[in-house]
Parts: structure tokens; C-alpha cells; sequence
């Protein structure tokens, strides 16, 4: 037998059959247009093909019931109250919301900070109680005995009088962050600068020991200011890792770096340092060079100037003369860099310095002044040459001879 086709109800969905006029579900009038004007004819209204599954099967009332044979599911039963349902799609399933990602605690970076700091505490500690020394931070609890030798003895060093007071020893010392636990020397110093101008060293540069055996040790720890004011007179401490037991009186401080002329003093109160000391001596060189009378009076050799200590192998050799002007007017020879010359063996030397006036008045006697050359410590024998300049042409050069040891 053929079956009827269902239609469904266009405000709750329920299956209506063919010329049924009141929909048993939610009582719609089904009636043709002309009764009811408020839907279209019953004809038009969507019919959904048999087997069509739905989300959800409509449940149906009993006064209504339908044959076995003619109950399929169709669409879900809806709220027609609000009239836009038939305007907008069927919206799908809401998905369930995802919980907000957690932000990474501070807690537990501040606890990961504080174990770090323990850990850091506790290794120092530990330092300490074992006796191992660690960057920057003393860990002896107590200074061991120190051993002083007095030594008083006295260098220049780029014209400023340094004095090694003395030199202590113990197997460390406590206010040197760098301190030895096997050994260390300090030495005590003293430095005035007698020039008229600023000096600038470093210790850790200029300063070196000379250990029994030949070994070399630069410093490890060096308090002192780099440089010091005219007139003035300060303090410096200098130390060094030197194996406890070692004789203080075969230890000999060397100063001056690689590329400067050195000292080696002995670390004894009877070192002998007079090789380091200026050499003068007197002369009586006589010449005659643009119209004025010339005497080189004496001569230095010393491995210092203000405020410079002589290049290795070299030293300053500072000449004085003194001039008189019997001319009728004044004379201007000029600037010494231009006309005075040192000559050693076959090497012309050209003056370093000088405090020789450039002129003289008429009948000026007298008048001194110095010129200083820098020449090889080796030689002994010395020229003092006074060449003639440009438009000077019709003065003859002279000279004068000296030896300085």
C-alpha cells in the first residue's frame, strides 16, 4: 500500500499529513490562505524528504499519534514564538571555552634566585673555612706574622726621588685581594717630585723583582697614585708574590719598563746606587759663534729628566754654558734646536730640551743656560758643535771637546 508523504508543521516542525487543518502539536491554523492570511498556503510550506536524519527527533504528543509505518525523524522541535527564527540558520554546537594559559609565576623565579644567592654564601664560606683565597674578598680571618727589613734607600726614577722605606714579609696579608697564601713581599715606598712638573707612572709596568735565581715577578697588587703633583711628596705600597723563606737582602727591585733605561737596586740598607746617580763635570770650553764669546762650563750625564726616564741603552747628557754679548748691539743666534749640535763617534744628536735664552742684549755677561742631548750610555767622548744658519753664513761654526764617564 502506498504511504502518505508528511508534511510538517511550520511552527513547532511537527509531521502533518495532507489536509490536515490544525496541527495537533501546537494547535497552528493549517487552513488555506484565504482563512488565514498569515501563511502561506499549506502547499507551499517545506516538506523534508524521507531517511533525512536530524540532530534531534521531535517528541509527539499522544492524542496524535501516527502509524509505525510513518514515523520518521525530522527536524527538532523549535520555539517559533520569536519571529526571526525563520531568518537565521541553525547555529551549530558551542564549543566549551579553553581556560586562560596561566602567566609563568615570579614565584618561582624569586625562589630560583634566592637558592643561587645561598649557594653563593655557602661556597664562600666554605672558602673561607678552608683558607682558599677568592677574587676580591679576603677569607684570612687574622693577619699571620710579618718580618720587616728597613732598607732606606733612595733612587731617581723620571725626576722624582723615590725611597724604598723598607720591605715587609709574611705568607699573606689580608688587605691585598690578590694576596699569595705561599708567600708575599711588600715594599713601603716613598716618592717626591722635586721638578716643576707633573710625573705619571705605573708600578705595575716599572716595577719588577729579581728573585734568587734570575726568576722575574711583576707586581700583584699595587696601591699608589699614578702620578704626583710639583713639590709634592705621597705614599705608595707595592706587593708581590715571593715564597715564604726567601733572603729579602738577594731580592733586587728593578725600575723601569722594557723600553726605558733600568735600575736594579738591592732590597739592603748597603746598596751601593751611585751608578745611578748624575755625573757632573767641570769644563772650560771657549768658542766664539756669531760675534759672542761661549763657555761650556760643565756637563751632566743622568738617566733622568723632568718627568722622563731615558730610553733603554740612553742617557741625558745636560750641558751648561754661559754667554757675553761685547758687540754694539744685540744679538739673536736663535733657537738651539737650529744651530747646536752633540756629535758622538759619527752620530749627530739634536738637543731635547734646552733653557738657553734665544738672544742677548748689548753688553749682557754672563748669561747661562742649559741644553740637553739624549745620547748612548756607552759613549764618553763628546763634540759640541755651533754650526752656522742660513743668512748667519759669514759667522764661522766652533766647537768644543769633552768627556764625561
Amino acid at each position: 500500500m502506498a504511504q502518505n508523504t508528511p508534511h510538517f508543521c511550520p511552527r513547532c516542525g511537527a509531521p502533518v499529513m495532507a489536509g490536515q487543518r490544525v496541527c495537533a502539536n501546537c494547535g497552528l491554523d493549517l487552513s488555506p490562505r484565504g482563512s488565514n492570511p498569515n501563511y502561506p498556503p499549506f502547499a507551499q510550506q517545506p516538506s523534508y524528504p524521507p531517511g533525512v536524519p536530524f540532530a534531534q527527533s521531535p517528541s509527539y504528543p499522544p492524542e496524535a499519534p501516527f502509524p509505525a509505518q510513518t514515523q520518521i525523524q525530522g527536524p527538532p522541535a523549535r520555539n517559533t514564538s520569536d519571529a526571526r527564527y525563520f531568518d537565521q540558520p541553525a547555529m551549530p554546537p558551542s564549543m566549551p571555552a579553553q581556560p586562560p594559559r596561566k602567566k609563568r609565576s615570579r614565584r618561582g623565579l624569586i625562589i630560583g634566585l634566592l637558592l643561587i644567592v645561598v649557594l653563593l654564601v655557602g661556597a664562600y664560606a666554605v672558602a673561607a673555612v678552608l683558607g682558599v683565597p677568592l677574587p676580591g674578598i679576603s677569607t684570612i680571618a687574622s693577619q699571620p706574622a710579618v718580618t720587616t727589613t728597613n732598607i732606606n734607600q733612595t733612587v731617581n726614577y723620571a725626576g722624582v726621588d723615590i725611597t724604598i722605606l723598607n720591605a715587609q714579609q709574611s705568607d699573606r696579608f689580608i688587605n691585598d685581594p690578590n694576596t699569595s697564601t705561599d708567600g708575599m713581599l711588600r715594599l713601603n715606598l716613598k716618592e717626591q717630585n722635586n721638578t716643576g712638573v707633573r710625573v705619571s707612572w705605573l708600578y705595575t709596568n716599572s716595577a719588577h723583582l729579581i728573585l734568587p735565581g734570575g726568576s722575574t715577578v711583576a707586581p700583584v697588587y699595587v696601591k699608589a697614585k699614578v702620578g704626583i703633583t710639583p713639590g709634592a711628596t705621597q705614599t705608595s705600597m707595592v706587593d708581590f708574590a715571593v715564597p715564604t723563606g726567601t733572603n729579602v737582602s738577594k731580592v733586587i727591585l728593578r725600575l723601569g719598563t722594557a723600553s726605558e733605561a733600568q735600575m736594579d737596586i738591592p732590597l739592603t740598607a748597603q746598596a751601593n746606587l751611585s751608578k745611578y746617580k748624575p755625573t757632573t763635570v767641570k769644563l772650560n770650553g771657549q768658542m766664539q759663534y756669531l760675534g759672542l764669546d761661549w763657555t761650556l762650563t760643565q756637563a751632566t750625564s743622568q738617566l733622568h729628566t723632568d718627568g722622563q726616564q731615558a730610553s733603554k741603552g740612553m742617557r741625558y747628557i745636560v750641558l751648561t754654558l754661559s754667554v757675553d754679548n761685547t758687540l754694539s748691539q744685540e744679538a739673536i743666534p736663535g733657537s738651539p734646536y737650529s744651530y747646536m749640535r752633540l756629535k758622538s763617534a759619527n752620530t749627530l744628536l739634536t738637543p731635547v730640551n734646552s733653557t738657553l735664552p734665544t738672544s742677548f742684549a748689548t753688553g749682557e755677561t754672563g748669561k747661562t743656560g742649559t741644553v740637553t742631548f739624549l745620547a748612548p750610555q756607552n759613549r764618553t767622548a763628546f763634540t759640541l758643535l755651533l754650526q752656522p744658519q742660513g743668512a748667519a753664513s759669514g759667522f764661522n761654526p766652533d766647537s768644543a771637546d769633552f768627556q764625561i764617564a
